[in-house]
């Protein structure tokens, strides 16, 4: 079973002894007396369990707040910015949350003016204008103005007036305002920054208080990159309170590493497993590989993946501990691979007559070892000693030690050359899947979260085409009625993250391929209302792709109009159902533009004439319209539009009269001549060189159909 690696929520859960500490610091900021601002932080390096204090003190929280009068009860907005980054909104959506959570308080007086006032605060920072279930109601004698003051400027007031005006109406609270915001190490260094000043612009808000979990040596080298220094100048700044998260102790590690080994060992044979040998191989090497938490979950989900697998033919004992080496330093797991010569079988006195050779095998070995640092070297040569003898021959050529071939075959060490090979069965060849393998893969589609997982580390090991391709041809038949619905949701929504493929007369692409193992499930689907439920709910819940989605029923919509003579009731999907899932591909569309993701989707293009089919086509010309506006939108447009232009300018660095009928992709949504100045300043622009080739490219040849007269001259390159 795979451990998803989630943060504990609640104190039940604690290993780590922390929830008191979590429970006292939530207990003082409630009972802080101060209407005045407070900045706490909670510094921890990675995986040190930051998230999951903070879980517990929003326990504690939300507990207390139960036994509190609606008066006094805390407000509580818990941020994690992580969730949109890279999406142009990080400004916009934590004041659009903080807006959301205060207008969600009805026992918050004057809430309505409150949220009002945040959202004009806030336009000053994003330029967005206050949502209109947001605005305060005019009074009778202004309605007859055409303009709401939906933006700050247009209220009258400046900045430093709305935020005087909100922060009385916050001090005549009794209410503490709690925001709690995580994983902001994990921003991009400019986003990270971002934050920073937005809660350097509010900290000083009466009755509120920030709690901020952050790696402090990753954001200070952050705020450096982009500064120069002042990165701890500025943390002190704004942090007032500040706690270190204690790494983890070393015991309470190893109590958790055992405990979820537990998972593994009912797949151990009790005659299989030689406690003596774990106990030494483990206290004399391994347990130095483990730093926090997350360190044990990747090291117990491989060992859950693999071990069944190869338990037949390979040493418990040796397997687990070459798997620590395959997670922690895959470098080197690769260089044990191959070099089978180097490190199998002992024949003793082989080197007495050959110096040359033991010196040139402990260069090769020194050179493999020193491919990875994350523990030191002589704690990885004590492990590599343990599993292979011939190593240890190496470094320690007069230590005596036991050594019987025929013993080390007989309890399948990986120290024989005619068992090694099993130890890298899931990864000697590229791209090879044995049946044995495939059979285990699917038999986890019986859920669809470990299914999910299972597909992501076939695409993280370059497999997933390979697996898809033995699922299209020998294994659908085969699969159980009743995974059917997890396969087909867990390829909706990771198919968009697959490598696509080119498509040729004689090859499917990915999308093609994923359709055919579709069509082929919901063949032996009888009932057409369930076939339908079945993609229904796969778009439904589909969050990481779009495309594949658009694909599908695409191909579904192709069908219909290429076997119209077909009878209905032979048809994979009804028409009345094809309709409810192009109005679902709309809507799953509409989600991502309402996220912010859809121009940074690679199929942009497709999508969108998708959208402008399907839907209304008014809705996707206004969302073009809006998106060109920004450089990004519009450098993402053009690279869409003009793809095929692109591809062949950096193949060939020729222009060609195909090249025309490009612009029919751009006037298929907005009219050209209204993108021209843009793109001219854009390319005139000193920032241009800069820019990626693709988008550099995109400028150019669209200046270059428009005709368009420009000042700028390009330098010629080798």
């Amino acid at each position: 079973m795979f451990d998803a690696d989630r943060p504990i929520v609640r104190k039940e859960q604690d290993r780590l002894n922390r929830a008191t500490f979590a429970q006292y610091l939530a207990r003082c900021i409630l009972d802080h007396q101060d209407s005045q601002s407070l900045v706490i932080g909670l510094y921890g390096g990675y995986g040190s369990g930051k998230t999951s204090l903070l879980h517990l003190m929003l326990e504690e929280m939300q507990f207390a707040a139960t036994n509190t009068l609606d008066e006094v009860k805390p407000i509580i907005l818990n941020f994690s910015p992580w969730s949109y980054s890279g999406q142009n909104q990080l400004v916009y959506s934590f004041f659009r949350r903080l807006s959301s959570t205060l207008s969600a308080a009805p026992y918050l007086k004057n809430h309505k003016k409150i949220t009002h006032l945040l959202e004009l605060y806030s336009s000053f920072f994003t330029h967005q204008p206050v949502p209109k279930a947001l605005r305060l109601k005019q009074p009778f004698f202004k309605k007859w103005k055409k303009r709401e003051d939906a933006l700050g400027w247009e209220s009258g007031r400046d900045l430093t007036q709305v935020k005087a005006e909100l922060n009385e109406l916050l001090r005549q609270q009794s209410h503490k305002i709690i925001i709690m915001i995580d994983n902001i190490s994990r921003l991009y260094d400019h986003e990270m920054k971002q934050m920073f000043q937005i809660i350097k612009s509010m900290g000083d808000y009466e009755n509120t208080v920030y709690v901020l979990a952050l790696d402090k040596e990753h954001v200070v080298q952050a705020i450096n990159r982009i500064d120069g220094r002042g990165g701890e100048a500025l943390l002190e700044k704004i942090v007032q309170l500040p706690f270190d998260v204690p790494f983890i102790a070393q015991q309470d590690l190893e109590n958790i590493l055992l405990d979820k080994l537990k998972l593994v060992m009912p797949c151990v044979a009790k005659e299989d497993w030689n406690s003596a040998e774990w106990i030494d191989v483990y206290y004399s090497s391994l347990r130095f590989f483990f730093e926090n938490c997350r360190d044990i979950t990747r090291y117990v989900n491989a060992l859950c993946f693999s071990y069944p697998r190869v338990k037949e033919v390979v040493n418990a004992v040796d397997f687990f501990a070459l798997t620590v080496i395959e997670v922690f330093l895959p470098d080197l797991y690769l260089g044990i691979r191959e070099n089978k010569a180097l490190f199998t079988d002992l024949v003793e006195g082989v080197y007495l007559s050959d110096p040359e050779k033991l010196h040139r095998d402990l260069q090769r070995c020194e050179e493999i070892m020193n491919r990875s640092k994350r523990v030191p070297k002589e704690i990885v040569l004590r492990l590599l000693m343990y599993l292979f003898p011939r190593v240890r021959k190496m470094y320690e050529p007069n230590a005596s030690f036991y050594y019987v071939p025929q013993e080390m075959r007989k309890n399948r060490r990986i120290n024989c050359s005619d068992m090694f090979e099993a130890y890298f069965r899931l990864s000697m060849h590229p791209g090879y899947i044995s049946e044995e393998e495939m059979k285990a893969i699917l038999q986890l589609a019986e859920n669809e979260e470990t299914f999910t997982q299972a597909l992501t580390q076939l695409n993280q090991d370059n497999r997933i085409i390979k697996f898809l391709d033995l699922l299209d041809t020998t294994s659908i038949s085969k699969i159980p009625m009743q995974r059917i619905g997890n396969i087909i949701n867990a390829l909706c929504d990771n198919g968009d993250l697959f490598p696509e493929e080119e498509s040729s007369p004689l090859r499917f692409n990915t999308p093609m391929r994923i359709y055919r193992i579709i069509h082929q499930l919901l063949g032996r689907i009888e009932k057409p209302e369930e076939r339908f439920s079945l993609l229904q709910r796969a778009i439904l819940q589909a969050k990481k792709s779009l495309y594949i989605i658009i694909h599908e029923v695409s191909q579904i919509e192709a069908e219909h109009r290429e076997t119209n003579l077909l009878p209905v009731e032979y048809r994979e999907i009804l028409p009345e159902y094809l309709q409810a899932l192009c109005q679902l591909s709309v809507e799953r569309i509409q989600f991502w533009v309402h996220m912010g993701r859809l121009m940074e989707h690679p199929k942009l293009l497709p999508i969108l004439f998708a959208w402008k089919k399907w839907g209304k086509p008014e809705d996707c010309y206004q969302y073009v319209k809006r998106m060109t506006l920004e450089d990004v939108g519009l450098l993402a447009f053009l690279c869409a539009a003009l793809k095929d232009p692109i591809d062949e300018a950096l193949r060939k660095y020729e222009k060609t009269q195909s090249w025309e009928k490009s612009l029919e992709n751009i006037t298929a949504f907005i009219e050209p001549r209204w993108l021209e100045a843009h793109a001219k300043t854009l390319f005139e622009d000193l920032s241009f060189e800069q820019l990626r080739e693709r988008e550099q490219l995109g400028l150019m040849i669209f200046l270059d159909l428009m005709k368009t007269e420009t000042i700028k001259i390009v330098p010629k390159t080798a």
